[in-house]
C-alpha cells in the first residue's frame, strides 16, 4: 500500500505543477482561469487526498471506521488535519501545510505571474 500512497502524491505534485504553469500563462496573457477548472482542480485535489489518506492508515496501521472515506470527503477540513496530527503528532499539522500548499500552489503562482510581469 505504500505505492498506492506514494503514487497518490506523486499524481498531486504533477497536477499542481501543470496548473501552475497553465495559470501562469493565462495570467501573463491577462486572462483567468476558468471556474470549471478550478472546480475541477478542486475535486481532484480531494479526492486524491482521500485516496492518499485511505492508503496511509492501512500502511500505519491506524484502525479506521468502516465509512472512514466518507467521514474524511464529508468533513475535509477537519477530518483530514485530525487525521494527520493523530498519525504523525506534530508533524502531521505541517504535513497539512503541504498539502495545503499543494492545493493553493496554481493560485498564488498565477497571482505572482500577474503582479510581477503584467
Amino acid at each position: 500500500m505504500k505505492k498506492a500512497s506514494s503514487l497518490s502524491i506523486y499524481v498531486l505534485l504533477v497536477l499542481s505543477a501543470l496548473l501552475c504553469v497553465v495559470q501562469v500563462l493565462l495570467n501573463l496573457k491577462e486572462q483567468e482561469l476558468s471556474l470549471s477548472t478550478e472546480t475541477t482542480w478542486d475535486a481532484i485535489f480531494l479526492i486524491i487526498t482521500i485516496f492518499w489518506a485511505y492508503y496511509d492508515a492501512e500502511r500505519k496501521d491506524f484502525e479506521r471506521p468502516f465509512d472512514f472515506g466518507l467521514f474524511i470527503y464529508v468533513f475535509w477540513p477537519v477530518a483530514f488535519p485530525w487525521y494527520l496530527i493523530k498519525t504523525r503528532g506534530i508533524e502531521g499539522s505541517i504535513l497539512f501545510l503541504g498539502f495545503i500548499a499543494l492545493w493553493l500552489a496554481p493560485w498564488f503562482s498565477g497571482l505572482v505571474a500577474y503582479v510581477y510581469f503584467t
